[in-house]
């Protein structure tokens, strides 16, 4: 099975910024993976998750994914179509509180230079000799502080 294109067709790097402005932690799961955004903060999803969580794709509209992420949320309830004072149902109310623009990302062809000099490998890190070395063999740690092996017992034949 192809998996289809979220992204718009010339984008390399496509996710979804999630932003919760609401009163409580936004959390749903995505392939058995808990997923929590807190109340305040934003967070990159992957085109994937996006689509699975709030039905996001390239041109899809936003009550189409208000109506996705309302049944699997729980707001499609009679306590959630509710109207309120402010003229809104529940599940807009908490709806508007969550903010979802795209994050896109070009991508460069870098040049590199290939008269420059490659770097040598400067390799690993020489530390000092521990005081009282006396030079009998290689400078560890983990060699020096090896327990004794255990004394063996001559067992009756």
């Amino acid at each position: 099975m192809e998996k289809p294109d979220l992204g718009a067709p010339d984008i390399r790097h496509h996710y979804l910024k999630v932003t919760n402005r609401g009163d409580t932690d936004y959390t749903d799961r995505h392939d058995g993976v808990p997923i929590t955004i807190k109340r305040g903060d934003s967070q990159n999803l992957p085109l994937d998750i996006a689509a699975h969580m709030f039905g996001y794709g390239y041109g899809v509209a936003d009550d189409v994914m208000f109506r996705h992420a309302c049944k699997r949320q729980g707001w499609n309830t009679p306590a959630h179509l509710k109207l309120g004072e402010d003229g809104k149902t529940l599940a807009q109310t908490l709806w508007s509180n969550l903010v979802l623009s795209p994050v896109i990302y070009k991508m460069v062809e870098e040049k590199p230079d290939l008269d420059a000099p490659i770097p040598a490998d400067p390799g690993p890190p020489v530390s000092p000799p521990p005081s009282g070395y006396a030079g009998r063999g290689p400078v560890s740690d983990e060699v020096d502080n090896i327990p004794p092996l255990p004394k063996r017992h001559k067992g009756a034949a």
